[in-house]
Formats: structure tokens, C-alpha cells, sequence
């Protein structure tokens, strides 16, 4: 394929567009095809807008999650905003994940956990929105907020999504 020119399987970008993945040492046009591009073994998933008085929106995450996990994907998901309400001890069992589907959305957090997902709680929205950390359901992997999500972000190996 000559450079510059598109198909169904590649795309073609110059080296400033692509300088932080690639390094700088790429022709002045790299053609990166699907034989040679390498899928994402890692998916970081940030939850935000997922909060409690919206119990629709709130398995959905979870969902994906378990999903990716059962892909053999490795999956973390950030929880900031009141979306930390759902990693509370006794919340997301109260939320029917869609009226009568008969499954709570600690159902689905629950399954995602099985698949190995780990979650994260972010400390600035922990406090900013009254919630201890030691009512905080025992599988949760521990306390990481924006930095730790940007560095995921940052990373060519993780991919994101945002719920």
C-alpha cells in the first residue's frame, strides 16, 4: 500500500499524530495495518455518571466489565463522582438493575467480580460526598483517583471506556 492511501484493513497517520505511541525514530508516514496492530489487553473503566438515584444506568458498567473479563482482558474500573455510593455495603442491593429483571445490580457487580475485575474507589469523592472507607464492600482493590485513571488512559497497552 502506498502511503497516504486508506483501505477497509489500515489507516495512515503522520508521526506527529502518533509520536507518544510510536517512537520517534518512524519514517515520515507510518501505515500500521490490522496484521500488525496488537488488540488491547487491558481495559480501564471509568464510572461517573452511574450513581444511585439513577438505578438504570448503573449495571451497565458492571456488564461491560464482566464482559471484557470473560475475554481473558484485564479490567479495572475507577468509581468517582456518586458512582462510590454503588461500592457501599448495601446500596447496589437495593437497585433493581431494570424494572422486573429480577437482578439487582450487586448481581452484576457481583459477577464482574468473579471474572476478576478490580475496582477502585476515588478518595476525592469518597470524602467529598460523605462515604468511609470502611463502609466499603470488602472487594473493592483499594482507593485511586484521577491520576491513576490518566495513566491507565495514557498507556498504549489500556484501553477506556467512560459509563
Amino acid at each position: 500500500m502506498t502511503p497516504g492511501r486508506r483501505s477497509r484493513r489500515s489507516w495512515t497517520a503522520t508521526p506527529s499524530a502518533i509520536w507518544r505511541i510510536f517512537p520517534p525514530r518512524c519514517s515520515t508516514r507510518t501505515t500500521v495495518t490490522s496484521e500488525t496492530a496488537r488488540p488491547a489487553e487491558k481495559l480501564a473503566i471509568l464510572v461517573w455518571a452511574a450513581d444511585p438515584g439513577r438505578p438504570e444506568l448503573c449495571a451497565t458498567p458492571f456488564y461491560f466489565a464482566a464482559a471484557a473479563a470473560a475475554m481473558d482482558v484485564e479490567v479495572e474500573m475507577y468509581f468517582t463522582a456518586r458512582s462510590v455510593e454503588l461500592l457501599q455495603v448495601g446500596v447496589a442491593e437495593k437497585l433493581e438493575a431494570a424494572a422486573g429483571s429480577g437482578k439487582s445490580v450487586a448481581d452484576f457487580r457481583r459477577e464482574a467480580l468473579t471474572f476478576g475485575v478490580k475496582m477502585y474507589a476515588c478518595p476525592t469523592a469518597l470524602a467529598s460526598h460523605g462515604v468511609d472507607a470502611s463502609t466499603l464492600i470488602p472487594a473493592v482493590t483499594g482507593q485511586a483517583g484521577a491520576a491513576a485513571f490518566i495513566g491507565r488512559s495514557l498507556d498504549p497497552a489500556w484501553r477506556t471506556l467512560s459509563f
